[in-house]
């Protein structure tokens, strides 16, 4: 038998699992004697909001409709005996920069004009809202439209009128 022929493999392998083992127990960096604490930093305060500017110039008028289109109801308006009815809510905000109120308002019902009322008295301060439950009653189950206009003036003296959105009534 040859040894020459199993001892140089063997040796070679011999070296070669020293050096793996001797790399694989040193250590370069120093073993920590105690956990390290994972300091979380605090987070930075978040800057005060800049207060918003606040509203200049005359007042002004916006209206918006909820819901629109407005779905048929047969739940009976209040002195009114027609079967066909219909309530949506009318809300009315002061988008400018001084005191408004409003005197008056117009309804207008399938483009014609059918109530005027007056000394309604509705203030609003800039930014201020305020909701008006509207309800209409028909004859007909068919589609019809409704708009509300409204008038006033503004602290200033200045003449507010506003026509609001056509409302879409919707058939039964």
């Amino acid at each position: 038998m040859n040894w020459n022929k199993w001892l140089r493999p063997f040796s070679t392998g011999l070296v070669c699992l020293i050096a793996v083992l001797g790399v694989a127990c040193g250590s370069v960096e120093p073993s920590p004697t105690s956990p390290t604490p994972l300091d979380t930093p605090a987070a930075a305060p978040a800057p005060a909001p800049a207060p918003a500017p606040a509203p200049s110039g005359p007042g002004a008028l916006s209206i918006t409709i909820t819901p629109n289109p407005v779905p048929w109801s047969d739940e009976p308006v209040s002195g009114c005996s027609l079967p066909n009815t219909w309530r949506y809510d009318q809300i009315l905000k002061n988008t400018g920069g001084s005191r408004i109120t409003i005197s008056d308002r117009a309804d207008s019902f399938d483009g014609v004009q059918v109530s005027t009322r007056s000394g309604l008295g509705i203030v609003l301060d800039p930014g201020a809202e305020h909701s008006i439950r509207t309800q209409w009653c028909s004859a007909n189950s068919t589609e019809h439209r409704a708009q509300t206009t409204f008038s006033g003036s503004d602290a200033g003296g200045a003449r507010i009128n506003v026509a609001g959105p056509v409302v879409r009534l919707m058939a039964r």
